[in-house]
């Protein structure tokens, strides 16, 4: 548990903007910069109130989305010169932002989750590739279609699941 007590608001903008630098900096410093990554992943535990819960929804949902990723490269969708660390760091922390910067989300009807899933996760590889941190062997076209099929469905389970974590953690909470 956090020794410091910030707002739970200020909390929220602080992994938003955390979020952006580790997807900045994984896109253009590739793993050059995965030492800041990796300080702004410590840090969100170091402010959090909720390190058990919040280790818990990294793993899992970080897990899924590095899987997600691993079989996309070996499938060819994705290509890489050289071991993508700073993609794991982002999955982690983008695992770290379902509950707090991205849980507003939940509150959307499934169908809009999976449009706004779909259309933003197929942005986010998009705009990395042309950054060049990312190559799309099968061309734009079917790479879009792929990612954003694949982020439709997945940015929803994602949600329930860090969701479940959630309800459960606080079950557990409730009874101690």
């Amino acid at each position: 548990m956090s020794t410091l007590s910030l707002p739970p608001t200020l909390f929220i903008v602080i992994n938003a903007v955390c979020f952006q630098l580790v997807w900045w900096a994984g896109v253009l410093g590739h793993n050059q910069l995965v030492l800041l990554s990796i300080l702004l992943i410590v840090s969100h535990f170091l402010l959090s109130t909720s390190v058990n819960h919040d280790a818990r929804v990294m793993c899992v949902c970080g897990g899924i989305g590095i899987v997600v990723d691993s079989l996309l490269t070996g499938f060819g969708v994705f290509e890489f010169n050289i071991i993508p660390y700073w993609l794991g760091l982002l999955w982690l922390y983008f695992a770290l932002s379902l509950h707090y910067s991205l849980a507003i989300f939940r509150t959307f009807p499934i169908w809009l989750q999976s449009l706004l899933g779909g259309l933003f996760g197929c942005l986010s590889y998009m705009a990395g590739a042309k950054f060049d941190a990312v190559v799309l062997p099968l061309g734009n076209v079917w790479s879009v279609f792929i990612l954003a099929l694949i982020w439709s469905g997945l940015f929803p389970v994602l949600l329930h699941i860090s969701h479940r974590i959630t309800r459960r953690h606080i079950a557990m909470e409730d009874r101690t």
